[in-house]
């Protein structure tokens, strides 16, 4: 869904969107409903966004490799601007990114695609590592047991290391 600058004015319009064509389902499973509602409100060739989505999705923990589902929940502000004669930012070449442009994302022409917008959002709500619980301990790298569920079967085996004898003394 795009809308074009001309569309929005300084009062700004608001769009609820209930249904899922926005969501990136190529790359993620979604589980339930989804909900994404976007305010834009223009200031001559900058739009300023502000937003929330929610959903839950499907995922893999990165320790245990077991599937569970986890609940995203986002609020979000995004400013664009469009690049081009009138705009202080040049189109080519290297720029030193001003404080005040590291949260602006620049376009070349004047309509913002609400739908890319919030799948971008759904990926940065994301965890950088999915874990099922905070105290899953994963498999064990030998036998591949999910030691969550039950102990390792491969048992202890001896070390060649030169401190060994030290944890036979530790034992007794």
């Amino acid at each position: 869904m795009k809308v074009r600058f001309d569309e929005i004015s300084a009062v700004g319009i608001r769009h609820t969107i209930l249904d899922e064509a926005w969501f990136p389902d190529q790359e993620l499973e979604c589980c339930g409903k989804v909900y994404a509602e976007v305010f834009l409100r223009r200031d001559d060739q900058r739009v300023f966004v502000e937003g929330s989505l929610s959903a839950t999705v499907s995922l893999v923990c990165d320790r245990c490799l077991e599937s569970f589902e986890k609940a995203i929940a986002e609020d979000f502000q995004v400013d664009f601007e469009l690049a081009g004669a009138d705009s202080n930012v040049p189109t080519t070449g290297e720029h030193e990114v001003d404080v005040d442009e590291m949260d602006t994302i620049y376009l070349d022409e004047a309509s913002i695609d609400i739908y890319e917008m919030l799948q971008q959002q759904v990926f940065l709500a994301l965890p950088e590592k999915n874990l099922c619980d905070q105290e899953c301990q994963g498999l064990c790298s030998d036998c591949g047991v999910n030691l969550n569920n039950e102990k390792c079967r491969c048992g202890v085996k001896e070390s060649n290391s030169p401190f060994s004898a030290l944890a036979v003394l530790k034992k007794k």
